[in-house]
């Protein structure tokens, strides 16, 4: 059998995204299980036509199964590649995995064209099934699966136990997936999470330690099973030096849901990557933060955490299951910047347990805080989460289907009436829009490079800091259309807003930051009445298709 792995079309070519490890981790195993496999990147397709992408690596290498999956955001993506695949070739059998078939595998199985779903870790799982088709044989008792049978019987095959060993596994495929040209795209992206230096040359990649998480926070929901598991410090820098010596890259950001449960696995880890001379990103638990601890990361090559914060109201984080507290933020916060270690959390609105004095105390204190790099928005229900399921429970998420076709419209699970809560998510989506919550910086001058990437011009901003007064210059592209481009201090690591129309002088269009600002506070608006939940992908598709500006 010969299977076509394929990345979903995350985003067009040219644009930043990340980069899709478990395809990658999938990939690797059925190429080291002698399974015949190839790849079909989305990303890096030069046309958004499925079908003409299908035929042409169809042309290069004849294929019978294809496989892809994801969080269930990417629902539509993914319906997009099974759809075309169906189209191309009536017959091919279709196998998705990854949250949007572990969250509900019926929804998925009933409701996308595919022909088996696989729940959680899918490595040994697709390799059974596989085996179990060549053969002729019934996947009934291969665990992890879901099909239909021809009477329209739904068959779950029950849950398959985590894969406890992840050393066991190779390391992820990259040259395959077009890592080079990824890279290039990182390096002009704009959006990497630290100051650049305009001289600076980034090599940049994403890298997973570890599966699931130990903590259950209710609005999350964990794809790879319930078990959190590392892999071994020999087994991750197999990979990190298959990432230095065949391409060179000069920055990892480890993406796991926890980069260590405990701090002696940290300083284990600084020992061992020191001598790399590679920059890192991680993510913390703001009561594992230890002034010795972080001392030790900077020095050897952190530059970069972000801190799991969502809520500074201790009654709110208790009901969100943080298992932290106000003050171990507070501190965690003030640790990083003594070390120097620029860091960042997320404030979420909109916990059952939130008043409106809980949601005002929390962004009271992200307005004092200008100068840590922190982000305002609304809790959203994921599929599975705890939260998605108390929102079914109360009648909030009537369909299912619609909600994640609608990319997870916010719903209000306070006892705030609707307009009252609706009204605050309008205020939020308006200060995100202009970075109200930033203070501005002074640009001191900008001048445009003659040099292009994917038709982006780039600018070389000279700009000083409103907190500490540093002066620094940074060579960007103008990234999207709202009014203003946030910009981290290279000094105190401060964030600090630039007006986009003095800084990308030749490329901001006063039309096209109207229409941005229009379009997303009347998608907002929208959302306090039930049937705008119930249609507004539909809109949001069309202003994508059709309205969304170029950037």
């Amino acid at each position: 059998m010969n299977v076509l792995i394929i990345v979903p079309r995350y985003a067009k070519q040219g644009e930043f995204y990340n980069w899709p490890i478990g395809l990658t981790s999938i990939y690797a195993f059925l190429k080291r299980e002698g399974v015949s496999v190839s790849v079909l990147n989305l990303c890096h397709e030069p046309h958004d036509d499925t079908l003409e992408s299908l035929k042409k690596a169809y042309a290069l290498k004849p294929f019978n199964v294809v496989g892809t999956g994801g969080l269930a955001m990417s629902w539509k993506l993914c319906d997009d590649i099974f759809t075309s695949a169906k189209r191309f070739l009536p017959e091919v059998i279709t196998i998705a995995g990854g949250a949007l078939v572990t969250a509900d595998p019926e929804l998925a199985i009933r409701n996308l064209p595919i022909d088996f779903g696989v729940s959680g870790e899918g490595e040994y799982t697709i390799v059974e099934l596989l085996k179990a088709l060549k053969n002729g044989n019934s996947p009934d008792s291969i665990k992890g699966l879901t099909f239909i049978r021809k009477n329209g019987e739904f068959v779950f095959t029950g849950p398959r136990k985590e894969i406890s060993d992840l050393d066991s596994l190779p390391i992820p495929e990259y040259e395959d997936f077009g890592f080079r040209e990824w890279m290039t795209i990182a390096q002009y992206s704009g959006r990497l999470p630290i100051p650049i230096e305009p001289d600076d040359e980034v090599r940049f990649a994403e890298v997973l330690g570890s599966r699931s998480c130990p903590f259950s926070c209710t609005f999350c929901f964990h794809p790879l099973g319930k078990i959190y598991r590392k892999r071994s410090i020999d087994h991750v820098f197999k990979e990190i030096d298959h990432l230095t010596n065949t391409y060179g890259i000069n920055m990892v950001s480890f993406n796991d849901e926890l980069f260590a449960a405990k701090n002696e696995q940290i300083l284990e880890f600084a020992e061992r990557i020191r001598p790399y001379n590679i920059k890192y990103l991680s993510q913390l638990r703001v009561n594992d933060v230890r002034q010795e601890v972080l001392e030790k990361m900077v020095k050897s090559g952190c530059v970069f955490s972000a801190f799991g914060v969502e809520s500074v109201c201790d009654p709110v984080l208790k009901s969100m299951k943080k298992k932290i507290t106000r003050a171990e933020i507070v501190s965690a916060f003030a640790i990083a910047r003594k070390t120097r270690l620029f860091c960042s959390g997320n404030i979420i609105l909109g916990d059952p347990a939130d008043t409106m004095e809980t949601m005002n105390e929390s962004i009271s204190w992200l307005r004092e805080n200008q100068t840590y790099n922190l982000g305002l928005n609304f809790i959203v229900a994921v599929p599975d989460a705890p939260i998605y399921r108390l929102a079914l429970a109360r009648g909030k998420i009537r369909n299912k289907l619609e909600h994640v076709k609608n990319y997870f419209p916010i719903v209000n699970l306070t006892k705030l009436s609707a307009w009252k809560f609706y009204n605050l998510l309008l205020k939020v989506q308006f200060w995100n829009l202009f970075n109200s919550n930033n203070t501005a910086g002074v640009l001191i001058g900008s001048k445009k490079f003659e040099e292009q990437h994917q038709g982006k011009n780039f600018y070389l901003l000279e700009m000083r800091c409103p907190f500490c007064n540093g002066e620094q210059k940074r060579k960007l592209p103008l990234t999207d259309h709202r009014p203003n481009v946030l910009v981290i201090c290279a000094h105190c690591f401060a964030p600090f807003k630039i007006s986009q129309k003095e800084a990308f002088y030749d490329d901001f269009s006063l039309f096209s930051t109207t229409k941005l600002i229009f379009a997303k506070m009347v998608n907002v608006f929208l959302m306090r009445f039930s049937f705008a939940r119930t249609y507004i992908g539909i809109l949001r598709d069309f202003y994508n298709r059709k309205l969304k500006p170029s950037t």
